[in-house]
Parts: C-alpha cells; sequence; structure tokens
C-alpha cells in the first residue's frame, strides 16, 4: 500500500513535470506561476525521487531559468555534500560542473580523495571546466602521489586539467623531471608532453626535442612532442622538422603506414602552428600523398594558413580527389581562404583527434 502511494505521489509530480517542460523540442515561455511549480517539482524530486527520478530534474536544472533557480542550486550543493550514491555523486559534481556554481570549491576538491575511482575522475572534470584557481594545488599534490610507470586514464586526466587550471603551470617542474625520466610510461610522458603545450613552458623545449627526434622513441610521444615544439614555436625544431620530412620521403614504403602517416601529419602541422613560411611546399606536397589521412591534414592546414596559393590544388581536391572526405576539406579550405567560412573549435586542425583515428 505504502509503495502504491508513493507511485501515486511521484507520477502525479511527473505528470505536473512533462506539463510544464518544453514541447517536442520547442522551448516556451513558461509565466512566473508555471515557473514557480516546476520548481517545486524539481526541488521534490531532487530531494526524495528515486536515482533516475533525480537525474532526469538534474538534467532539467541545467535548463532552468538562472534568475530563479537559485534555492534549487543551493539544495545540489547540500546533496553533493551528503550522497552516498557513487552514480548520483558523478551525476551530482557533473551538474555542479555544467551550471559553474563554484561556491561548492570546497566540496568538489574533496572529492578528488574519493574512495571510488570515477568520482575522482568527475570531480576533477568539474573542477577544469569550471577553472578552480583552489583546486590546482590539490590536484598537484594528488599526481605526486601517482605511479608514472603505468599507464592510467585517471593519471592522463588529472595532467591534462593541470594543463587547463589557473596556476596550473606551478606543476611544471615537477612534470619536466617525471617527463625525463624515460622509465616512466610513455603514454603518460606523451601527456606531460602536450601538457607543457598547453602551459607554453620553454623551459621543457632540450627535452622535448630529444624526444621528438629520437627513432627509438614510440610514435605518439614523439608526434606529441612536437605537437608541443610547434607550440613553443622552438627555432631548433624546424630545421629537424623539415629533415624529418625528408626522411619520411626517402623511407616511404619501409615505415609502418600508420607510424609513417603519423609522423608526416604532426611534423606539418607543428611547422603550420610555428607559422613557418616555407611550410606551404611541404602542404602542396602532402596534400597529393597516396594516404588520404595525410590529405585530408594537409588540406585542412592549407585552409588554416589561407594562402591564396592553395586555391588552385583545393579546387582540383573538391572536385576530384577519390576521398569524399578530403572533397569535403577542400571546399572547407577554399571557403575559409575566400574569407566566407572560419572552423569552429571542433573542426580546427587537431592532432590529438589523428592519433585517435590511428588506434
Amino acid at each position: 500500500m505504502r509503495q502504491n502511494k508513493r507511485n501515486q505521489f511521484f507520477g502525479s509530480l511527473f505528470l505536473i513535470f512533462l506539463s510544464l517542460s518544453p514541447v517536442l523540442g520547442k522551448e516556451k515561455e513558461l509565466s512566473p506561476e508555471q515557473i514557480s511549480k516546476k520548481k517545486d517539482v524539481l526541488s521534490k524530486m531532487i530531494r526524495y525521487g528515486t536515482s533516475q527520478e533525480r537525474k532526469q530534474a538534474l538534467g532539467e536544472l541545467v535548463r532552468f531559468p538562472k534568475e530563479s533557480a537559485n534555492d534549487l542550486y543551493v539544495l545540489v550543493g547540500e546533496q553533493l555534500k551528503t550522497e552516498k550514491d557513487m552514480g548520483m555523486k558523478i551525476v551530482l559534481l557533473k551538474t555542479v560542473g555544467d551550471l559553474d556554481l563554484k561556491e561548492n570549491h570546497e566540496t568538489i576538491i574533496s572529492l578528488f580523495e574519493d574512495t571510488n575511482e570515477d568520482v575522482n575522475k568527475q570531480a576533477v572534470t568539474s573542477a577544469k571546466k569550471m577553472k578552480l584557481t583552489e583546486a590546482t594545488s590539490p590536484l598537484l599534490e594528488k599526481v605526486k602521489k601517482e605511479d608514472f610507470t603505468k599507464n592510467s586514464n585517471s593519471l592522463a586526466l588529472y595532467i591534462s586539467a593541470l594543463g587547463e587550471l589557473p596556476e596550473g603551470k606551478m606543476a611544471a617542474p615537477f612534470l619536466e623531471t617525471k617527463f625525463r625520466e624515460k622509465f616512466n610510461n610513455p603514454d603518460i610522458r606523451g601527456q606531460i608532453a602536450l601538457y607543457f603545450g598547453t602551459v607554453l613552458y620553454h623551459e621543457a623545449e632540450s627535452a622535448l626535442l630529444e624526444v621528438a627526434f629520437d627513432d627509438i622513441q614510440p610514435t605518439t610521444l614523439r608526434c606529441y612532442s612536437m605537437n608541443t615544439l610547434g607550440k613553443l614555436k622552438s627555432d631548433t625544431a624546424k630545421p629537424k622538422l623539415y629533415e624529418l620530412l625528408d626522411s619520411l620521403k626517402k623511407t616511404s614504403g619501409k615505415l609502418d603506414a600508420k607510424k609513417a602517416q603519423s609522423l608526416k601529419i604532426y611534423a606539418i602541422g607543428a611547422l603550420v602552428t610555428m607559422g613557418d613560411k616555407e611550410v606551404f611546399q611541404e602542404l602542396n606536397e602532402f596534400a597529393r600523398d597516396d594516404d588520404s589521412m595525410v590529405r585530408l591534414r594537409a588540406i585542412e592546414f592549407m585552409g588554416s594558413l589561407k594562402d591564396p596559393k592553395a586555391l588552385e590544388l583545393l579546387e582540383y581536391k573538391r572536385d576530384r580527389d577519390p576521398s569524399p572526405k578530403v572533397q569535403k576539406a577542400a571546399k572547407k579550405a577554399i571557403d575559409m581562404i575566400n574569407g566566407k567560412d572560419s572552423p569552429s573549435e571542433e573542426e580546427k586542425p587537431n592532432e590529438d583527434k589523428v592519433e585517435e583515428e590511428l588506434k
């Protein structure tokens, strides 16, 4: 009987909730009375609902009018402090991050040390998204306790977050030491290389040069080091990048195809990032490469350079390249050169995405 009454109660709440929600994905203006009623429904669902009902209410809260949501934001913070369920804790952390509720920074930082690794990761992700200054030192202390000899998605996330947090550069000397220790995991060292590029840590240039042009080092680690040398606009790296590209041309067909592809793309990308004027000729050659992925990235880089000299080649690629993806990229590059379009963050040439595609 008690269970039936409870189901009826939440069933009624849910019907009210649906009646006050946008219809068929279309936003509709709510009256002050409707906002008040919806706020009351959300409050009850967050406090007393099942996990599924609470998750749904938190998802709706992200879209709720901010000027009327302060009490609900306070409620979310209170729930985060006392929540025991791992899944709900993660959803609450994500909601706090999405809503940028910085007043909960102490709770978020405390969850860096939660017994559950997934909660740790979400707490760090939310702190990263909110760019919490207070999180930098505690996160660095957490990173110092990690085992750098093992590959770890958690450690990779923590290093990436340090790069995005205010004052995250304070971790650079410690991470440089870990990067130079060759016995540490190459994937973790690669993440550190990317971190150096994010915080523009020029002091790591010599270590990055040593890795980037060492044939014995893992390909991903070399590529990420080149990526950062480009961001640091390393004058020392520039001739070495051209030497590498010449070497790849001479050894074409002898190297593992994926390894050669990655090295080509990252070397060219580093030169483009440096703003090197001579890179156009290299792009011109790689836009004719047999590997469609290499052609695709070369054409994307041409678009970012906005050099009108590329138009004739790009028009040919748009109309006749055997890869539909390359054709589409060429059309986009032409529009960019002609000032008709500019890439969004998702569409900009992204070397990290290249590595994912190769795995």
